[in-house]
């Protein structure tokens, strides 16, 4: 058995102890414990002899016996859908940063580590509640169970660590190192000073391991050196591996399958004059094939065990071709069923270094060859293929003069039990063979030192020299080390300032959960849009919905304009439950007296329903779209009202009368002006005077046109009146048409003020235009589609509201706000409609205002995209989700959405072949891959539910008021005997 015990100093410094557990030597021997001795030692040095030197950390470097170390922290990048220059871009990354490295004439370690760290989702979910404008109870235990649904399915991040030997604290201490050995900082007489004093050496004598500390100037010295390092690695996009992170990596190997504590120290003692934190405690046992691991539970005393076997490879094909598939370390981490650990210690040599080297190699194949030649025997194919390749090697290291590698790659497989491992081992093996053609050995009695080499620092002798290869730089990204699935919301910090937050879970791309908020975008100073795009049944409306529940519920004031009802079901579910079933509930939601003393139908969750209106626009009153209400000014009023004839009398009639129409809106504003200009006069303030003085309306502009003509025929002026005939005969009409009668009243009034957290604007009874080209609209369509304009256009100006204050934290700001646009297409199809989306995104960003475009066709909101791009601005969407296309030529349509080329072929077989509920995803980060959307519910499945034969039977059962009894579809999927939470995985829909 053995323990170790990493002590950490309150401020840097930390030690690290291998302590014996007392047990007989037998016993020992028969564990094959490691640092089993033939000979005693004083303890004192017995200790100091077993001690792991880490003496000192912070967040730059760290120092490990006598060596100094830097390391980083590299990014994920997804690599989904990228092309072969990308991909090959992405390949050669990590060779042009560590060539920088090579410069010098002298030997540098390095140490790559790809490891996966549970995410902690408890304090996902606080720091999401944490930043929501008014959070509901129901909202906050919502991310709380999404917190413990991620934990029960073990829900891991790849972290990919590269570690950098800076040099050796000793002149004599080494010959590899980023500096000339002349240059490296040290500390006369000597940097590691001892004890300080008679109480100093007592406590030193009793515990085995000397007090020491480091000079300030060195520290200085050695950090600025790192700094330098992390500039010439900039490339990489790395940030430097903190004291935190550092602990986290030291423990990780100790733990196996279990999980690493998180808090920053274990335990507090004296040592010495400074203070020492206990941050790794465990012990084991070094088995011929694989280490056991015990933890025990600081509250119940109760010992965990875990099993871990590191292998190495052996042998790689003589030969290999850079493919996306096949590359050695994306593959461990992408197509194993089970986390698979890597380990790759490597030394970068100089390219004078490295030539001697390969030239050494080739010699000694050359004269093995004339040796055969010599005694009559005829080399081999295989000898005269090695000597070909050293050749070649040769010639390309004297073409290039680049440096190279010597490097070995393990992997390391953990598990709760030996069955399970000895399985693990057998799969990986097989895979590699199969898969990538390297054979993977499982070396005997060197687990317990393959287990130290994974800590950082220095690595222990390894007597399996065979395995190291000598190579080119290119090997490390040829393996695409940093390939990952990571998508969603990725907070950045500028100027020392954290930007965005972590938002709701959506789903997972791979292994790795999916995380998205609204107003992440724009929090980041990105574009106020999100792009919702599929073809019908493909899952687009789930995700809105999800959406929808998730920010209104945060506090986030929500609008939707919804032709199809989909949001207002949803709404009418949650809050009436099972008795959406009834045949008369729609009756009374169409009379708009649910909830009241008028109706039988009382709500099931009266929180969830006194926060929702729904209104039904076309069973409002007339006038409520009329241009002048709902625009911000006059001006903006005149230039909708043009919008809105044209939509409505279509382009060619429009065209006809445009004239009179002009006429008549310059006499009605000239009127409204003379009214302005008459009340500032007598005495009234601009802004009290636009009060006081009614606005235009269209039914004036009529009213005028109407006027010309009877004054035209009553003065026999023919030409006159043959011009405002058509144009009086097609505007009167148009008072009385459905949808457009909406525009025309004498004395329009508009909506009551949006204060709750959700009002719905449903049109029962739309009919969604069917050809994508407004050419081809007949003239019902062409009202429809004018008038969702109009209430887009409504909704953008409700939701532009001042500050208000946080009824959280008393704080005055702006309420951030949503405006959810179902079949944004018929309002994006046209050129005015597309300025309008344009405005309101730009807008939007300024007043925290996101504009969700759900649509079934994308070239429209492309054209919007291109069009801030042709003028120097910024996109305006900062996010997509699109779903699945019914053809190539819808799918290449979508592709720019996605930044990616139309003709792109990956996507565009993606996008044909994707299945429901799974989509693809560009970031804010401009990051692209698969999405399976995860609805966690069964709750929400039932609430998002757009099919009209699944909803009822979903829909029978009212759902429970409080969220902490709502139930995980994992659980109501399953039976209890067929899979536990341990073994638990999500479900999608």
């Amino acid at each position: 058995m053995f323990m170790l015990i990493l002590l950490g100093g309150a401020v840097a410094f930390f030690v690290v102890a291998m302590i014996m557990a007392s047990s007989s030597s037998k016993k020992q021997q028969s564990n094959g414990t490691a640092g089993t001795r033939t000979r005693q030692a004083p303890a004192s040095a017995r200790r100091e002899d077993l001690r792991l030197p880490y003496r000192y950390a912070d967040d730059m470097i760290f120092v490990h016996g006598d060596s100094v170390w830097t390391g980083l922290v590299l990014p994920n990048a997804i690599d989904e859908y990228l092309n072969s220059t990308e991909l090959q871009a992405m390949a050669e990354g990590p060779a042009r940063g560590l060539l920088n490295l090579a410069r010098g004439d002298r030997n540098v370690d390095c140490h790559y580590r790809k490891v996966y760290q549970p995410i902690t989702a408890l304090t996902w979910a606080e720091e999401l509640n944490a930043v929501a404008w008014d959070p509901t109870e129901n909202y906050k235990a919502y991310n709380l169970r999404k917190a413990d649904y991620q934990e029960r399915i073990g829900a891991k991040r790849e972290r990919n660590i590269l570690l950098v030997k800076l040099g050796s604290l000793k002149r004599s201490g080494g010959s590899t190192g980023v500096l000339r050995q002349d240059d490296e900082p040290y500390d006369e007489p000597g940097l590691l000073r001892g004890v300080r004093g008679t109480a100093d050496r007592a406590a030193a004598t009793a515990t085995g391991v000397a007090d020491e500390h480091l000079s300030p100037s060195v520290i200085a010295e050695w950090t600025q050196v790192a700094v330098e390092v992390h500039e010439s690695l900039e490339n990489l996009k790395g940030t430097p591996l903190t004291r935190e992170e550092l602990v986290w990596l030291i423990r990780k190997p100790l733990h196996g399958d279990l999980p690493v504590p998180p808090e920053p120290v274990l335990g507090s003692r004296a040592w010495g004059p400074d203070q020492f934190d206990l941050v790794v405690d465990f012990s084991g046992e070094n088995r011929k094939t694989h280490i056991v691991l015990h933890q025990y539970d600081e509250v119940t005393g109760e010992r965990q065990t875990s099993y871990t076997t590191t292998l190495v490879a052996a042998n790689w094909p003589a030969e290999t071709r850079f493919r996306q598939s096949t590359a050695w370390a994306r593959y461990a981490a992408q197509h194993v069923d089970f986390p698979v650990e890597i380990d790759m210690r490597f030394t970068l040599i100089p390219y004078s270094k490295f030539k001697d080297r390969a030239d050494k190699i080739r010699g000694n194949l050359v004269d093995e060859m004339n040796d055969m030649a010599n005694s009559g025997r005829t080399p081999d194919t295989k000898l005269a293929s090695q000597v070909t390749r050293a050749q070649e090697l040769v010639d390309d290291i004297e073409e290039h003069k680049m440096p190279g590698m010597e490097a070995q790659i393990r992997f390391t497989i953990s598990a709760p039990d030996v069955k399970e491992l000895e399985r693990r081992r057998r799969v990986l093996e097989m895979q590699f063979k199969q898969d990538l053609k390297v054979t993977l050995l499982r070396p005997t009695r060197m687990q317990w030192r393959l287990l130290q080499a994974q800590l950082p620092g220095d690595a222990p002798k390894l007597p399996i020299s065979p395995y190291l290869r000598l190579q080119e730089v290119e090997q490390l990204g040829a393996g695409l080390p940093t390939a990952g699935t990571e998508l969603g919301d990725n907070p950045e910090t500028r100027s020392g300032r954290r930007l965005g937050w972590v938002g709701n879970l959506v789903g997972w791309a791979g292994k790795m959960p999916v995380h998205y908020s609204l107003h992440v975008g724009p929090a980041r100073n990105d574009g106020g849009g999100l792009a919702i795009v599929g073809a019908s049944g493909g899952g687009k409306s789930s995700l809105a919905l999800q959406k929808f529940y998730e920010e209104s519920e945060s506090g986030v004031r929500c609008l939707v304009i919804d032709p199809k009802t989909d949001f207002a079901q949803m709404c009418y579910y949650l809050a009436f439950g099972s008795q959406v079933n009834d045949t008369g509930f729609a009756a009374d939601a169409e009379a708009g007296i649910l909830g009241t003393p008028a109706s039988r139908f009382q709500p099931v969750n009266r929180e969830f329903w006194a926060e929702t209106e729904v209104v039904d626009l076309l069973k409002g009153q007339a006038g409520v779209l009329d241009p002048w209400v709902i625009a911000r000014d006059v001006p903006s009023g005149r230039l909708l009202a043009e919008s809105m004839l044209r939509g409505f009398l279509g382009d060619e009639d429009y065209q006809r009368v445009r004239l009179p129409v002009i006429e008549a809106m310059a006499a009605v504003v000239g009127r409204y002006n003379s009214a302005i200009r008459q009340a500032v006069e007598q005495g009234l303030s601009a802004r009290d005077a636009e009060v006081r003085v009614p606005r235009p309306t269209l039914w004036q502009v009529v009213d005028e046109v109407v006027e010309s003509y009877d004054h035209a025929v009553a003065t026999g002026d023919r030409e006159a009146a043959k011009d405002l005939k058509l144009a009086q005969m097609l505007l009167t009409e148009l008072r009385t048409l459905p949808y457009a009668r909406l525009a025309f009243a004498e004395t329009p009034q508009p909506l009551s003020s949006m204060r709750k957290r959700r009002t719905v604007i449903t049109l029962r009874g739309f009919q969604s235009p069917a050809a994508s080209d407004p050419r081809n609209w007949n003239p019902a369509e062409r009202l429809a589609a004018t008038a969702l304009m109009a209430v887009v256009e409504l909704g953008s100006q409700m939701l532009d509201v001042g500050y208000e204050k946080n009824p959280v934290t008393g704080e005055v700001g702006l309420r951030p706000k949503a405006l959810f646009v179902d079949e944004a297409y018929v309002v994006t199809a046209t050129e005015s409609g597309r300025d309008l989306m344009r405005r309101a995104l730009k807008q939007g960003r300024s007043y925290l205002a996101v504009t969700v475009l759900i649509t079934q066709q994308a070239i429209d909101l492309v054209q919007i995209e291109d069009s801030e791009a042709r003028s120097g601005g910024a996109n305006q969407i900062h996010t997509v989700f699109a779903f699945k296309q019914k053809s190539a030529q819808e799918a290449s349509l979508v592709a720019p959405l996605l930044g990616r080329p139309e003709d792109d072929p990956k996507v565009i077989a993606a996008l044909q072949e994707l299945r429901t509920g799974v989509c693809l995803q560009r970031d804010a980060d401009k990051r692209v891959g698969t999405v399976a959307v995860d609805l966690v519910f069964k709750e929400i499945l039932a609430a998002t539910d757009t099919n009209g034969t699944t909803r009822p039977a979903r829909q029978g059962i009212d759902p429970p008021q409080s969220v902490w009894e709502w139930t995980f579809l994992q659980e109501a999927e399953e039976a209890p005997t067929q899979q536990t939470a341990a073994t638990a995985e999500p479900v999608t829909v």
